[in-house]
C-alpha cells in the first residue's frame, strides 16, 4: 500500500445548491430565475410554482439563517464547504451589466462567516440559477451571446471575492446541461433536432466554462478551477457485445466528452464523427479554439458529484447505425435496473465500488486531481422524541467513504477532498421536500413551512466523528 489513509489536509465538508435552499427569492434585489420559475424535466405554470410551500420563496430559509447552518458545520468540522453564489442575486437581469450590491454583499459575509469558522469556500458559479431574463430573451445558452453575459457575471464575482476563495468551479454538472431548462436556461427549438440542440447547448457551455477558467486565472494567480460532471460507470447489462457497445457508446458521449474536450481543447475524434455522420459540424472558431487549449492548461481539477452508476441494455433497438447510436445516446430505452444493485427509495442504484471505479477510470484518462463535491443519500424523514435516526444514510456513507478510501490508499489516485450532498435538508432538484439528504433535518414539509428547526439527525455525529478522525472510524455505531 502507498499510503496509510486520507491525506493530511484532505477538505471534508458537504454541499448546498443556493438555489435549492436560501429562500428569500425577491429579497434585496435579487431577480427570478429559472429554478424559480420552471420545475426540472419540464415547463410548468409559474404561479402554480411560486403559490405552493415548496417553492423558492423560503425553501429552508438559508438567506436569513445562514450563521446557524454555518455554526452547525463548524460543529461537525468541516474543513470545506461548497455553495452557489445565485446569479440572479448578484445580476438580477443577466444582460445589463448591472450588479446588485446586497447580494453581493451578502455572499461576502457568508464567506466571511465560513472563513471564522475555518471552513474553506468552495464556490460554483452556475447551478440551476440562469436569471430567467436571460431564458426568456435569449433562449439561455442556446445564444452563444449567453456565453458572454455568464463570462461578465464570473468577472464581477471574482473581482470581488478572489481575495477570500481560493476553490472555484465553473458550472455545476455541466454533462447534464442540454437535459433540462434548468440547467442550462434553453429549450429545444421547434424544427431542431435533439442532436443538434444538445450540441449547440454544449458547445456554449464548454465555452462558457474554458473563459471562466481563464478569466478567473487572469484575476486571481492563487485561484484553483475545477470543471464539474456528473459522473456514472457505465456498466453492460451482460456480455452480449450488443450491450458491451452500447455501454461503451453511451460513456463516451455522456460522460467522457466534456472532460476529454475540458482536458484538451478539443473535441475528442469519436465526438466529431458522431457528428460528422448527422451532417453537424463540431469545430471551433479561431478565438474559441485558442481560450479552449488555454483553459485546459490552466484548469487545476476535475470535480465530480457521484450518485449511482448506469446500466445499459441494447436488446431490441434499431439495426441502422445511426438510428441505433441516437437510441444508445439520447433515446433513454437502453436504461435498464441494475439487478446485482440495491436501490434508494427513489430507485437510484447504490453502488459504493462504482465510486472507487469512477476515480480509477478518472485518473487514469486525465491525470489531474480530483474532488468529490457531492456524494448523497436521499431518506423520507421524521422526528422522533426530537430525534431523527437515519442509519440507512451512515452506512451508504460508510461504504461509499471506504471505497474513497480505498482508492486513495491501495490504488494511490490523487483525491483532494470529499463534500457530501448535503449539509442540511432542502429542495430537491424537482422541489420535493420529502427527499432529505441533509446531516441536518429542517423542520418543514412540502405543504407547511412549520418552524423550520435545525435538528442533528443521527448521521451528523457520524460525519462529526469522521471528520474528527480524518477517516480512520468508520463504524456505524455512534452515540445519539
Amino acid at each position: 500500500m502507498n499510503k496509510k489513509g486520507f491525506p493530511k489536509g484532505f477538505l471534508w465538508g458537504a454541499a448546498v445548491s443556493n438555489v435549492q435552499a436560501e429562500g428569500g427569492y425577491l429579497e434585496d434585489g435579487k431577480g427570478l430565475n429559472v429554478y424559480d420559475m420552471h420545475q426540472v424535466g419540464s415547463i410548468d405554470d409559474a404561479d402554480r410554482i411560486l403559490s405552493a410551500a415548496s417553492s423558492t420563496a423560503v425553501a429552508s430559509d438559508h438567506y436569513h439563517r445562514y450563521a446557524e447552518d454555518i455554526a452547525l458545520m463548524k460543529e461537525m468540522g468541516f474543513k470545506a464547504y461548497r455553495f452557489t453564489i445565485v446569479w440572479s442575486r448578484t445580476h438580477p437581469q443577466g444582460d445589463d451589466g448591472m450588479v446588485n450590491e446586497a447580494g453581493m454583499a451578502f455572499y461576502e459575509k457568508m464567506i466571511d462567516e465560513l472563513l471564522a469558522a475555518g471552513i474553506e469556500p468552495v464556490v460554483s458559479l452556475m447551478h440551476f440559477d440562469m436569471p430567467e431574463h436571460l431564458h426568456q430573451t435569449y433562449n439561455g445558452f442556446y445564444d452563444r451571446r449567453v456565453v458572454d453575459y455568464y463570462v461578465a457575471h464570473v468577472k464581477d464575482i471574482v473581482s470581488r471575492l478572489h481575495h477570500k476563495v481560493k476553490y472555484w468551479i465553473t458550472y455545476n454538472e455541466i454533462n447534464c446541461s442540454y437535459h433540462d431548462l434548468v440547467f442550462c436556461g434553453a429549450v429545444c427549438p421547434e424544427g431542431v433536432s435533439k442532436v443538434e440542440f444538445a450540441h449547440r447547448v454544449m458547445h456554449h457551455v464548454l465555452l462558457a466554462h474554458a473563459k471562466a477558467v481563464v478569466a478567473i486565472k487572469e484575476i486571481s494567480k492563487s485561484a484553483e478551477v475545477g470543471g464539474m460532471e456528473a459522473y456514472s460507470p457505465v456498466y453492460p447489462y451482460s456480455c452480449h457485445p450488443g450491450d458491451i457497445y452500447a455501454a461503451d457508446l453511451y460513456q463516451k458521449m455522456q460522460y467522457w466528452m466534456p472532460f476529454d474536450c475540458m482536458c484538451s481543447g478539443d473535441y475528442p475524434h469519436y465526438y466529431k464523427t458522431f457528428l460528422k455522420n448527422r451532417g453537424i459540424e463540431a469545430e471551433w472558431a479561431e478565438d474559441e479554439r485558442a481560450v479552449m487549449l488555454e483553459a485546459a492548461q490552466k484548469m487545476d481539477y476535475l470535480a465530480l458529484s457521484y450518485y449511482q452508476p448506469v446500466c445499459i441494455r441494447a436488446s431490441g433497438l434499431a439495426d441502422d447505425p445511426i438510428p441505433l447510436q441516437d437510441e444508445i445516446v439520447y433515446g433513454g430505452k437502453v436504461l435498464t435496473k441494475n439487478p446485482h444493485l440495491d436501490s434508494t427509495d427513489w430507485n437510484w442504484a447504490i453502488d459504493p465500488l462504482g465510486l472507487r471505479i469512477t476515480l480509477n477510470t478518472l485518473h487514469e484518462r486525465y491525470q489531474k486531481p480530483l474532488f468529490i463535491v457531492e456524494n448523497g443519500f436521499s431518506l423520507q424523514e421524521t422526528v422522533v422524541d426530537g430525534k431523527v435516526y437515519d442509519d440507512r444514510r451512515i452506512d451508504f456513507y460508510r461504504n461509499h467513504i471506504q471505497a474513497l478510501k480505498d482508492a486513495i490508499v491501495v490504488d494511490d489516485i490523487p483525491v483532494m477532498g470529499y463534500l457530501a450532498w448535503s449539509t442540511f435538508d432542502f429542495l430537491s432538484s424537482r422541489k420535493e421536500v420529502k427527499k432529505r439528504y441533509g446531516f441536518v433535518y429542517v423542520n418543514r414539509t412540502g405543504e407547511e413551512l412549520l418552524d423550520l428547526r435545525r435538528i442533528p439527525k443521527k448521521s451528523f455525529y457520524w460525519y462529526q466523528r469522521t471528520i474528527a478522525t480524518n477517516g480512520e472510524q468508520l463504524e456505524l455505531d455512534v452515540e445519539y
